[in-house]
């Protein structure tokens, strides 16, 4: 997946909604989005996530990455997300959630297939550090373990500005302010 885009929405149900019962919806919305293939779809997925800073409540939180080609295909799969048959299934998730915040990534690193990791670190770059030197640091502190790195786009988003998913958990150094959490596939 060499230099794609991902629009990552965070989102948490309805305090009177069960976990069980987003999750299905939620499944099935994804899975309605992904057997459409809208144009430039590389892939969508939802994982579930520890509480994160920016969720607007404690507990379990849904990332749900709509993995793209382009900045055009992220039009294309706005409105494909609502239209056609994907229409009854969005809906139907969209009545339960409680509040979601969205943002736009770009990949710029990707030895990890987005579907096996188990981890998720969100990371700054310190201050006065190069881009370039920053992902140089990343890659020496990963080593050889299977990873991707993220980076936000537009400044689009509540996160910090880069991802880090993993299979195993990576150690970061404070000055990367990381936010590390444990994630699990739903679909």
């Amino acid at each position: 997946m060499p230099d794609h885009l991902a629009y990552v929405f965070w989102h948490q149900p309805k305090p009177e909604i069960t976990a069980g019962m987003y999750e299905i919806k939620l499944t099935d919305f994804i899975r309605t989005l992904r057997s459409q293939k809208p144009p430039g779809l590389v892939d969508v997925m939802s994982f579930r996530v520890a509480a994160l800073p920016w969720s607007p409540r404690r507990g379990t939180v849904y990332e749900d990455w709509y993995v793209v080609e382009s900045f055009a295909a992220l039009g294309t799969l706005n409105d494909a997300a609502v239209g056609g048959d994907v229409r009854a299934p969005h809906d139907s998730i969209a009545q339960d959630y409680l509040k979601g915040a969205g943002g736009i990534l770009r990949m710029i690193q990707c030895d990890l297939n987005l579907r096996e990791a188990r981890f998720v670190t969100w990371v700054e770059k310190p201050v006065g550090a190069s881009y370039q030197s920053y992902y140089e640091e990343v890659t020496r502190m990963v080593g050889d373990k299977k990873t991707d790195l993220w980076r936000r786009q537009l400044v689009l988003g509540p996160s910090p500005q880069f991802c880090i998913h993993s299979v195993g958990e990576v150690q970061v150094p404070e000055s990367f302010q990381p936010v590390s959490s444990r994630i699990e596939s739903i679909d």
